[in-house]
């Protein structure tokens, strides 16, 4: 050891001793302390405390990496030699590590160049696969078959090789490797992508594998924001057949991970921002100045911006005493005609969310949105690779031509919206991967523009299963109406000709920039909890609605899951405003808003009353009432030997089903074959039973 070295490793050693956090609490003296207790291997070293303690590891670190980690390593074990030699004894001077993180060397993953080989860095992105762990041998005893002499030889790293000739006969003969005499370590590669925020538009998103040893093995899987400190080392590359060509792959050996458990972990805020945010937060107006900033290229549609902007912010995650997790992310279906907007306003969100992931329905599969099962070239083995649910882990996934998605791909979302998890069972690999994401899909109706008319599943032709999982539907119409037309053309063409568009003071658009911040800083600080004036608000309105279904007179127009919904986004409003606790006002506004999505998708025109059916089945509670009324009536005529279509039309309009509405729906029973028409048109029937 040299001399600098030597002395390196003293001034480590007393930044150990006494460095000292914020609060005046020896920090790293406090972990050695416990690291015993805690049965643990590692020591965790942040390096900006370090080179504010003293800059010189600075250059230290830069110059020659390697001998900086030796160095750091030598110093924690001459400490535990002295404080606990009996625990240094227990798991051996290779098995202590200090971990280095939040090292100062940022390199964004696609920039990684020639000239980092050799150097530490640090690297952020997504894992997207993970090996399994394997044990990797460090240190091997062999044993002399001839004379049964005992060899012990440190690996190299990544081969297995054993001593040619024995030492002690001197014959050249196989080998016995003693595995109780050995020491193994446990070994894993994982492979991080680019985040997509990183992403250049229209670019693929760089990868690269990342070598894992000790304590740091499994404690991140695919689909965690992780950030990475190492060593870039390069193997070479034997792509190609018959020989080796003269190009190397680079991987990182990994000595420290941090994993981003929140999707605005890792958004940096200053005092400055923080002081900007707080002052936004106390303007009057700030619900509106926030939902106008939502897209502000297209006019109108304020009620989806709102929603939109309640979904940004999002609810509260809940975790009830026995285990059962209530989400906190919302989720939206807008549906409309060609031209509203839908679009460009997923192209906006998925740009302002710090993780978001854009994808069209027609290119997405059921593996490119949940995980695949691939298969390792250089392994061999089966390993799991995370798609884009699992990629947008705390984020926003904006799915675009949400209709034209394969009905069986569709299906693998159903997890993901309510229990916002991912479930793998192929290939013999078995796992749950967190998809704690809120999606944003935009449809376009069955027959290109809405019929009003139909109902919104005839529209939209998607499972009632997955309808019912949206907290909001919203239905995008495009009518033509001279005034409204006018002020849309003013201000596209004010917005060509960089005309500043029509707006007040008091609701001007945020930056986006600052917009983003404020998102990231409101669900990183704000927690807010439901007032008993907000609930109260939320169960008249809910009690309100279903006492009308009672006794099943009714139309059932609201079930639990838009309770649930309701409560999300009044929690998304008042994380809004910055504010602790949820308002009666709160409670309020998102009983307003799911009032006007329901008269859009859930309004039955024949009765005028909110039907949830209209919703997630093919027919309202109104129309399905009329057909068993109709059956009913037929099953009665054919007790009495009667089959007339007249007689029947009198029995129904006595019963009060007015003659236009029955005659359209038993044209509709004799499309599906319900009914038939034995004998031409006076007469009708019900078919026979097999």
């Amino acid at each position: 050891m040299t001399l600098e070295m030597e002395t390196e490793q003293e001034r480590f050693e007393e930044f150990i001793r006494t460095f000292k956090d914020e609060q005046g609490s020896t920090v790293y003296w406090s972990r050695v302390q416990q690291m015993s207790i805690d049965d643990e291997s590692s020591l965790v070293v942040d390096f900006q405390d370090l080179i504010g303690f003293d800059n010189v590891f600075m250059a230290f670190a830069t110059e020659d990496p390697q001998t900086f980690l030796r160095m750091a390593h030598n110093a924690l074990v001459s400490i535990l030699k002295i404080e606990d030699p009996e625990y240094v004894g227990t798991i051996g001077h290779d098995g202590l590590q200090v971990r280095i993180i939040n090292y100062s060397e940022n390199v964004p993953l696609r920039h990684i160049r020639s000239r980092h080989i050799g150097k530490l860095i640090r690297i952020s992105g997504i894992m997207m696969r993970a090996s399994e762990v394997k044990p990797l041998l460090v240190n091997a005893t062999f044993q002399c078959r001839v004379c049964m002499a005992e060899i012990p030889q440190e690996q190299e790293e990544g081969r297995y090789t054993e001593p040619p000739l024995c030492s002690t006969c001197g014959k050249k003969t196989p080998m016995k490797l003693l595995l109780a005499k050995s020491r193994f370590i446990d070994w894993q590669k994982v492979r991080i992508q680019e985040s997509p925020e990183e992403l250049p538009p229209g670019q693929m998103p760089r990868s690269v594998d990342v070598v894992l040893k000790g304590d740091i093995v499994d404690i991140s899987r695919p689909g965690d924001m992780v950030k990475v400190t190492g060593l870039l080392q390069t193997t070479p590359d034997f792509s190609r057949r018959g020989g080796k060509l003269a190009t190397f792959n680079v991987f990182i050996e990994a000595n420290g991970v941090e994993i981003a458990e929140k999707e605005y972990e890792q958004l940096e805020i200053s005092e400055e921002d923080e002081k900007a945010i707080n002052e936004l937060s106390k303007n009057p107006y700030i619900h509106e100045k926030i939902y106008r900033s939502i897209a502000p290229a297209i006019q109108g549609h304020d009620e989806i911006k709102q929603s939109i902007s309640l979904l940004l912010f999002g609810g509260v995650d809940k975790t009830l005493p026995d285990g059962t997790r209530l989400r906190g992310r919302s989720n939206i279906l807008m549906v409309g005609d060609p031209g509203t907007g839908k679009s460009q306003i997923l192209k906006f969100v998925s740009g302002l969310a710090s993780r978001a992931l854009y994808t069209s329905g027609k290119g997405t599969t059921a593996a490119g949105l949940t995980a695949a099962v691939i298969h390792d070239a250089d392994s061999g083995a089966m390993t799991l690779e995370a798609g884009a649910l699992v990629l947008a882990d705390q984020g926003i996934a904006c799915i675009d031509e949400f209709d034209k998605m394969d009905p069986n791909d569709r299906t693998a979302i159903h997890e993901a919206m309510e229990q916002h998890t991912v479930s793998i069972a192929k290939a013999g690999i078995v796992a749950t991967l967190n998809a704690r994401t809120s999606i944003l899909a935009a449809a376009n109706p069955t027959l290109g523009r809405y019929e009003t008319s139909w109902t919104p599943q005839e529209n939209i032709k998607l499972p009632f299963t997955i309808l019912s999982r949206f907290d909001l539907v919203w239905v995008m119409i495009d009518t033509p109406n001279e005034e409204r037309d006018k002020e849309l053309a003013r201000f596209i063409l004010d917005m060509h000709q960089g005309k500043p568009t029509k707006t007040t003071d008091e609701t001007a658009p945020i930056p986006p920039g600052l917009l983003k911040k404020y998102i990231g800083y409101a669900n990183r600080n704000v927690i807010p909890q439901l007032s008993p004036e907000a609930a109260e608000a939320i169960e008249d309105f809910y009690v309100g609605l279903r006492k009308r279904a009672e006794g099943g007179a009714a139309p059932v127009p609201i079930t639990a899951r838009q309770l649930e919904s309701l409560v999300r986004l009044a929690e998304a409003r008042a994380k809004m405003a910055l504010r602790k606790n949820v308002t009666k006002e709160d409670g309020q506004a998102a009983v307003a808003l799911m009032t006007a999505s329901l008269q859009g998708v859930a309004l039955d025109v024949e009765t005028g009353e909110l039907d949830i059916d209209r919703l997630v089945s093919q027919e309202s509670a109104s129309q399905r009432s009329a057909r068993t009324a109709i059956i009913n009536t037929l099953k009665e005529m054919e007790t009495d030997g009667s089959e007339s279509e007249v007689e029947l039309l009198q029995r129904l309009e006595v019963k009060g089903l007015p003659r236009e509405r029955a005659e359209a729906i038993i044209a509709r029973l004799v499309e599906e074959g319900a009914v038939y028409r034995p004998k031409g048109e006076g007469t009708i029937r019900l078919p026979p039973k097999s």
